[in-house]
């Protein structure tokens, strides 16, 4: 019953918070276009014909959003484009959040003491190291790939959330409840997971949707700026970067590209947004 009451109690909110609603929808429709690209693209992406560059949007059946400089369709380009935007968002975003959990929840609980001291000196290090300086310096020392974009997206964002899970973990360790777990002989690994770690739920939830939109317009400006996915790899990003030629002539072709990454980055903060009042009291003033 219970199982059912909650569940009801969810439904009842997603039905009285249409931004949510609205950006639950756009946020599943980018998965379902990323998971299933090779099925919905309905043209070979790296497919060129020259003899059809730059045609418009609606002027073909069969390339409805038109075709780029050397006559590739733009829409299955931009649909393997958002497969490619939404695993570097999201696993960048999972990896910095695992990285932060662990060492936020040691941190907090070796607080205060070398152990501590030592995490966040580097925590502070990495959040003052401007994120473009070290995304120029790693993706020039390592070919830029979806493993090594991702790698340098999640350095740039787990000491915020170490950040958050520390300052949530230290207050949480005097409590009493903390204090009868121990007492009753729960090893830290136990606190940590079934006590801390389901309480910092709150505190992190809200911020993962708003990080991978943040994730998402990073790995564009990279690829635009080609230190990100390169060619013949396709994301969003260097669609952007090829059509930028075509700016004055043809303003279309970089307009598209930049209309769908709105509307992905504007459903994650709708949820986002959405999260954070629901969680934090204060806001829900």
């Amino acid at each position: 019953m219970k199982k059912k009451n909650k569940f009801k109690s969810v439904l009842q909110w997603i039905g009285k918070n249409r931004l949510f609603t609205i950006g639950i929808v756009i946020v599943v429709t980018y998965l379902i276009v990323g998971i299933f690209a090779p099925v919905i693209a309905p043209q070979d992406p790296a497919k060129a014909n020259p003899s059809i560059r730059l045609l418009k949007p609606f002027k073909d059946s069969e390339h409805i959003l038109g075709t780029d400089a050397i006559g590739r369709d733009i829409l299955s380009r931009l649909i393997y484009g958002v497969r490619t935007s939404v695993i570097i968002g999201f696993c960048s975003v999972l990896l910095a959040a695992l990285t932060g959990l662990i060492v936020g929840i040691i941190s907090g609980l070796t607080s205060p003491g070398p152990i501590d001291s030592i995490l966040m000196r580097i925590t502070d290090v990495q959040m003052g190291f401007p994120f473009i300086v070290l995304a120029m310096i790693a993706l020039t020392l390592f070919s830029p790939n979806e493993v090594s974009v991702t790698i340098v997206l999640s350095l740039a964002l787990w000491p915020a959330y170490a950040r958050t899970v520390r300052s949530n973990v230290i207050p949480q360790k005097s409590t009493d409840y903390i204090a009868a777990a121990k007492l009753m002989g729960a090893s830290r690994w136990r606190i940590s997971v079934k006590y801390i770690g389901k309480n910092l739920v709150p505190a992190m939830l809200p911020l993962i949707p708003l990080d991978i939109a943040g994730m998402i317009i990073n790995e564009s400006l990279l690829s635009y700026m080609s230190l990100g996915i390169n060619p013949p790899k396709i994301s969003i990003g260097n669609i952007m970067s090829d059509a930028r030629t075509y700016i004055a002539s043809d303003s279309w072709y970089i307009m598209i590209p930049g209309i769908v990454l709105i509307i992905m980055v504007l459903g994650l903060n709708f949820v986002g947004d959405n999260l954070q009042v629901h969680f934090d009291p204060k806001l829900r003033k």
